[in-house]
């Protein structure tokens, strides 16, 4: 009896460790990021975003508390922005015991410049998120780093998160699995939706202040046009060179960032006689805004 009693109260304890230790405390970069790691890990996970809403990415700082947050963290969930340069040994050195994973692992980057083609225009279309291309270093220098704005590159984000997932917790490998397997065919029903969307509108372009959608533009055969690069805002010959570009494209819209200043994009749209449409990359919402986003690109894009 005595031995019933001992076996059924360690099972009780167990049940109450488990409990006590909650959720896995993980940190991600951004918003997007946030919102992948809780469609995969769930109840499981505790995710924080480095880049909380309404703050730059590009001229992001952590605060003391962050720092705090992870220095007690399990892993960390990096996307390939420049602030993780400085930001990741750092925390490395704080908390020795970090995790830290490269969600941009084995994407295909797009290269920094003014436009950005679709490379694979000649390709077959597919709708499983692969690419038939080559893989770059996820820090190439220039290289774009917005790679979480277009559901092929978010299906092998997926894949990377379940990876780290697993790893630092490998009791709920089948419940991450579950998960990521639901999210990925979300992710492809987005796919076949834009990519029907644009269909036969190969080389159709649409302008932006700042050009966070260029993934989105390749896997769909896009151009995106932008008027600002490397966090610069552009000077007159260039602003002159837009216009003057965006006229004879026809372009009727200018999709802004909320991050970045309205005044060269007015400037722009006011010379064209186009509207100025707000895109937010980083919105936390990231199925609902991509949905958005595709549908306003889809009304304007010539």
């Amino acid at each position: 009896m005595k031995r019933v009693l001992f076996s059924a109260l360690a099972v009780l304890l167990l049940f109450a460790s488990a409990a006590a230790a909650g959720p896995v405390s993980v940190f991600v970069s951004i918003l997007p990021q946030k919102y992948f790691v809780e469609q995969i890990g769930g109840e499981r996970v505790d995710v924080s975003a480095m880049v909380e809403k309404g703050r730059d990415p590009h001229v992001f700082e952590p605060l003391p508390a962050q720092m705090e947050g992870l220095s007690k963290a399990k892993a960390y969930f990096a996307v390939g922005l420049p602030f993780e340069e400085s930001l990741l040994p750092r925390a490395a050195s704080l908390n020795p015991g970090l995790k830290i994973f490269r969600t941009d692992e084995g994407i295909d980057k797009i290269a920094g410049g003014h436009e950005h083609h679709d490379e694979h225009e000649d390709e077959p279309e597919r709708n499983d998120g692969k690419h038939d291309h080559h893989v770059h270093e996820p820090h190439r220098e220039g290289a774009d780093p917005h790679v979480w704005n277009s559901p092929r590159e978010a299906i092998l984000m997926a894949g990377k998160i379940l990876e780290g997932l697993t790893e630092i917790d490998p009791d709920g490998r089948e419940e991450y699995a579950r998960r990521h397997a639901d999210f990925v065919e979300r992710l492809k029903t987005l796919d076949a939706e834009f990519a029907g969307m644009f269909r036969g509108r190969q080389g159709a372009t649409f302008l932006v202040f700042h050009p966070a959608w260029g993934y989105f533009a390749r896997s769909y055969g896009l151009v995106e046009v932008a008027i600002e690069t490397e966090g610069k805002e552009p000077k007159a010959a260039d602003l002159a060179n837009i216009i003057s570009e965006a006229r004879e494209r026809g372009v009727k819209a200018i999709f802004l960032s909320p991050q970045f200043s309205r005044r060269s994009a007015e400037i722009v749209a006011q010379a064209i006689g186009a509207s100025v449409t707000t895109a937010d990359p980083l919105a936390a919402e990231w199925e609902e805004n991509l949905r958005a986003v595709a549908k306003a690109i889809a009304e304007v894009a010539k």
